[in-house]
């Protein structure tokens, strides 16, 4: 019988793979995104916000304020999506080490309905701040929408682990990572 079990928080490879898909993927979201603004969408007006609007300090805090926002958004999705697959599960949502994070401890899902569940607070986000970047175009988009990528860093190396172990077919997640295995009995 096979199996994987992560502990994000005590495997210092995983870690370090992470620190590498968040800076990679912020980096090459954001030079993405401003190529396609620059030949695709012409921005009009100021940032959604600036220092013409609130001084230097009120940006800077109005911008903070929307990526911490955008995260309890994200975890929130990640909660709803623990619930469509399993109404009876518990989620709990937390920060911990520096991550915001959603679980649903010892609840066991389908490796597709993991899959499903990590993969939505990106796509559904993703889709709502590109809709509005090309509906109300603003140079400020790109960096929600990078700073948003990097942060599902950690998702993505779950599906890359996903990915990578297909045969395991069942997934627990835990408060501190995940668990993949063979089969369901394996799971209890």
């Amino acid at each position: 019988m096979d199996k994987l079990e992560l502990n994000i928080f005590e495997n210092k490879s995983a870690l370090k793979s992470i620190s590498w898909i968040q800076i990679l993927a912020m980096t090459g979201t954001f030079i993405v995104l401003y190529l396609l603004e620059g030949f695709v969408i012409k921005p009009t007006g100021s940032a959604l916000v600036g220092k013409e609007q609130f001084g230097i300090v009120g940006a800077v805090f109005f911008i903070i304020a929307l990526f911490f926002i955008i995260i309890i958004v994200h975890e929130a999705v990640h909660g709803l999506f623990f619930k469509i697959f399993n109404p009876d599960g518990r989620v709990k949502f937390g920060f911990k080490a520096g991550m915001a994070y959603a679980t649903s401890p010892g609840t066991v899902y389908s490796r597709g309905q993991f899959f499903i569940i990590i993969v939505m607070p990106f796509v559904i986000l993703t889709a709502i701040m590109l809709g509005l970047m090309f509906t109300i175009p603003n140079p400020a988009y790109k960096y929600y929408i990078a700073l948003h990528t990097g942060a599902c860093a950690g998702d993505f190396y779950y599906l890359y682990l996903i990915m990578k172990h297909k045969h395991l077919k069942y997934a627990v997640d835990t408060e501190v990572g995940m668990s993949l295995y063979e089969t369901k009995d394996q799971t209890v």
